[in-house]
């Protein structure tokens, strides 16, 4: 018990450390990926959770990686499941007639941030970690589970897409 007890406080002060090192930096992320400040700190709060269970297992030996990763892949997850909630509610309710036109949402939001909203999940996230989070294909790699090959095809098609996007907008 006492063993126990002593390991419990030990990771819960290395977890108060890695929290105030890595929160804002974990936050940014999410919001760069999702968009919504709200559902930015559930992924976040999501991540640290998970973080702290391994943390008590002693299975984490990069804190700031092992937050990122868990950040992309809840962040990933929500959106698997926003994309069946909308799929589910487009059944029920139809088709999109009386949503507000592309050039109105775009007038409200910066041009750059609507853009990467436009990606799928995976271009999102190459393009987020590398551009905004400044890593390295490797570490891209090493944080979505996927190989370098997929990662530079995806930033390529990522960047490709971005091109598109902001060149309609200008037009």
């Amino acid at each position: 018990m006492v063993v126990n007890r002593v390991r419990s406080d030990a990771a819960a002060e290395g977890f108060t450390q890695v929290y105030a090192a890595h929160h804002a930096e974990a936050l940014r992320l999410a919001y760069l990926l999702c968009g919504d400040p709200h559902r930015a700190e559930d992924a976040v709060a999501e991540a640290f959770v998970k973080v702290y269970r391994q943390m008590q297992r002693g299975a984490v030996e990069h804190p700031r990686a092992y937050l990122r990763r868990a950040v992309v892949n809840e962040i990933n997850s929500r959106f698997r499941r926003l994309a069946v909630e909308r799929r589910e509610a487009a059944k029920r309710s139809g088709d999109a007639r009386g949503l507000r036109a592309a050039d109105e949402q775009l007038a409200d939001t910066d041009e750059m941030f609507v853009a990467l909203r436009h990606l799928p999940p995976r271009q999102r996230s190459v393009v987020v970690l590398r551009f905004y989070e400044d890593l390295p294909e490797k570490d891209i790699a090493d944080v979505m589970g996927i190989s370098i090959g997929t990662v530079k095809s995806t930033l390529h098609r990522g960047l490709a897409r971005l091109r598109e996007l902001v060149g309609e907008e200008v037009a």
